[in-house]
């Protein structure tokens, strides 16, 4: 669903303030967060997506890693997930089914989050996604819009899925035409980032978000606050091996259009670039994570470490005339 459509079907939703939550659909961010005493927090989230690759397996663990993402964008550790699946009997048998939520299980495991149950209807349209409960020990969770003037950001997975998706659809690109060192766009939509928010775990993050739907504009501007805009350096942005190719090509699905035109008048782009990409709509994309630029330089260290291969892609400047500036 569109910015806008959503904007508008839940402006005049209105619930009480219920002692305990901290976090609800009112505050634009990832998950629901709910105090049960003073350091314990349940975090929950659902996220279900359409099939964006033809093997079932894959499907099902991109959309499970996807899904889990919220929470770990949260600072949470995922403890149980509830599978929803959409049917579409039609033109899918019961062994791919079985194969899209096997893929689902075998990510919940890598998460060490537990299979509790679900719920299943049939539909003319394929869908698969995860209902998704963490917890946090510490009392302390990350919100998307609390980043400060003089912050970083980091990206810890490469942008262009949207556009890449779109071209294997197309025919127009092949499996092995979308490696980018050892790593596909494939394979990074399927990785968790359970290991890039357990190392965001040793600082203080001032925060974090994860890169969807919205793309990475949408994502940015949810980070936005008062005191801040955010300043994003082209050059600095990893994107997909190609995947710049295809958006010069105009090779863009609709939702990354739709992102474009619905946060165009929030962003000044002085950067001489194409910059379609920068909104393309991601399934399973990194994480953002904004902290002061001395501990950020010791976070990227612990994700090299671990196989992630981020960068610092923007700063925090005080609040300017545009949300977001691209350099």
């Amino acid at each position: 669903m569109g910015l806008e459509d959503l904007k508008q079907i839940t402006a005049n939703l209105n619930q009480p303030d219920y002692a305990g939550l901290l976090v609800d659909f009112r505050e634009n961010d990832d998950c629901g967060v709910f105090r049960i005493d003073t350091n314990t927090l349940l975090v929950q989230s659902v996220d279900v997506i359409t099939p964006i690759v033809d093997d079932p397996y894959l499907y099902g663990q991109i959309a499970a890693a996807n899904a889990l993402s919220d929470v770990f964008a949260k600072g949470a550790r995922a403890i149980t997930a509830m599978s929803v699946l959409m049917w579409d009997r039609e033109h899918l048998d019961a062994s791919d089914t079985a194969e899209i939520l096997q893929g689902g299980l075998s990510k919940l495991i890598e998460a060490g989050c537990a299979l509790v149950g679900g719920h299943s209807i049939n539909d003319s349209e394929q869908k698969y996604g995860l209902s998704v409960t963490g917890i946090i020990n510490d009392g302390i969770f990350w919100r998307n819009n609390t980043a400060k003037p003089g912050d970083v950001i980091i990206l810890t997975k490469p942008i262009g899925s949207g556009i890449l998706s779109t071209a294997l659809k197309n025919d127009q690109l092949a499996f092995d035409d979308v490696s980018k060192k050892d790593l596909d766009v494939i394979t990074a939509m399927g990785a968790l980032n359970l290991k890039a928010s357990l190392c965001a775990k040793n600082f203080p993050i001032s925060a974090c978000t994860d890169v969807s739907g919205y793309g990475l504009i949408g994502h940015l501007c949810e980070m936005i606050n008062p005191e801040i805009s955010i300043c994003v350096y082209f050059d600095n942005i990893p994107f997909f091996d190609r995947a710049l190719e295809f958006a010069d090509l105009g090779v863009v699905p609709g939702g990354s259009l739709q992102n474009k035109k619905a946060l165009e008048s929030a962003v000044k782009n002085t950067s001489g670039r194409n910059d379609i990409i920068c909104y393309d709509a991601q399934t399973s994309g990194g994480l953002l994570i904004a902290l002061d630029e001395k501990n950020a330089t010791k976070l990227l260290d612990l994700l090299y470490a671990e196989g992630i291969e981020a960068k610092i892609i923007a700063g925090c400047i005080p609040k300017n005339d545009y949300a977001i500036y691209l350099k």
